[in-house]
């Protein structure tokens, strides 16, 4: 995230710390002098979302900091980190609001009528959390950031609260006494439920979750755009915060160097990077086939690997003599399907036929072609 989105995002949470606090503030002193405990558990609600933004403030100054030795793939954990915490205190926030009006609907406590001011400060209060909501939101979505995103979801929970609160207060004044603490419970509840959306979507980050299927989809279709590029395989992604980081196999032709393969991985990398805002990292490998196995078999050494270019050659010159070795001048190795298609390049063309019906009978190499070098 650049300097200016963290900016913004700053002004986007202090603007809303200004309103959470006055809100909160008004709120419990109305509720208090107005008997309204749901008005009360609505301003306690308020300050909750001041903590929060507090919260937010702190974790997006480390969150957007630039990668270092000790983190390079950036800061941005810090972000799911104070997602979870937010998450968190919400959730301890809900159970005690809930426990201290259960218990007072139980005792069947009787409840003085509220007085009319509940009402305005409830509406004034759903005028100015829907708006600090999109405004927020707003500011979120232009970033990508979810700990934004989601400090706006906190505000709309505000301004759903005090929307059920404005109609408890009507429904107390009418008679229906027990509405206020119903009310109050029904808050706190919601409370709880956005607490654990925010802290599970955010564990689940932290155990290296996938992007969404239609992400995944996207990335594929551009790398597909490139003509080099005949496939792909082993297209894995994890979240980080706002970005997240992608590894992928992209299959090319057998028959380029590897100095092109790197090529081709290197442009398949930066459309990627340029094309997806959300991208920090992109790691291209490349192969000339979808050559996946099975992780455990892999790990557990099951899987038979054919022998590396010194054991290939050391092999094709003890089967030669010193005149045929002597004409070999350049051996090129394929390693296809299991097996070598061989490429040598000779200076004398008398051994060609010599070399090959000594090499043929290696079940190491599926083809044996020669090619005239001076």
């Amino acid at each position: 995230m650049k300097n200016s989105n963290k900016d913004l995002a700053i002004k986007a949470t202090l603007i809303g710390s200004v309103i959470d606090l006055l809100l909160g503030v008004f709120k419990i002193f109305v509720g208090l002098l107005f008997n309204s405990y749901a008005l009360i558990v609505d301003g306690i609600h308020s300050l909750s979302d001041l903590l929060t933004d507090g919260f937010v403030l702190i974790v997006s100054k480390y969150a957007h900091e630039k990668p270092d030795e000790e983190h390079p793939y950036g800061h941005a954990r810090f972000e799911t980190f104070g997602t979870i915490v937010i998450g968190i205190l919400l959730i301890i926030i809900a159970i005690f609001l809930a426990k201290d009006n259960v218990e007072r609907f139980l005792n069947n406590e009787s409840l003085v009528v509220p007085g009319w001011p509940t009402l305005l400060i409830a509406f004034i209060s759903i005028i100015s959390k829907e708006w600090i909501y999109r405004y927020t939101l707003k500011i979120g979505k232009k970033i990508n950031s979810p700990l934004i995103i989601a400090n706006a979801w906190h505000s709309r929970s505000d301004a759903f609260t005090s929307i059920i609160v404005f109609i408890s207060l009507i429904l107390s004044m009418y008679g229906f006494h027990q509405a206020d603490l119903f009310v109050a419970v029904i808050i706190s509840a919601f409370i709880g439920k956005v607490g654990w959306d925010f802290m599970w979507g955010s564990i689940k980050e932290l155990v290296d979750t996938s992007l969404e299927q239609e992400k995944l989809d996207e990335l594929k279709d551009e790398i597909m755009q490139i003509t080099e590029v005949r496939g792909l395989h082993n297209l894995r992604s994890r979240k980080m915060g706002d970005k997240a980081i992608i590894d992928v196999n992209i299959e090319v032709s057998p028959d380029i160097s590897v100095s092109e393969g790197h090529e081709i991985a290197s442009w398949v990398a930066k459309n990627l990077i340029n094309k997806f805002d959300y991208l920090m990292d992109v790691t291209v490998h490349t192969d000339i086939e979808d050559d996946r196995t099975d992780c455990e078999e892999y790990f557990s050494h099951k899987v038979d690997l054919l022998p590396l270019r010194c054991e290939v050659i050391e092999l094709i010159r003890k089967n030669l003599s010193i005149e045929e070795n002597d004409s070999v001048k350049k051996i090129q190795l394929h390693y296809i399907q299991d097996r070598i298609n061989l490429e040598i390049y000779i200076s004398n063309e008398e051994y060609k036929n010599q070399i090959y019906t000594k090499l043929k009978m290696n079940n190491l190499f599926r083809e044996i072609n020669f090619y005239q070098k001076l």
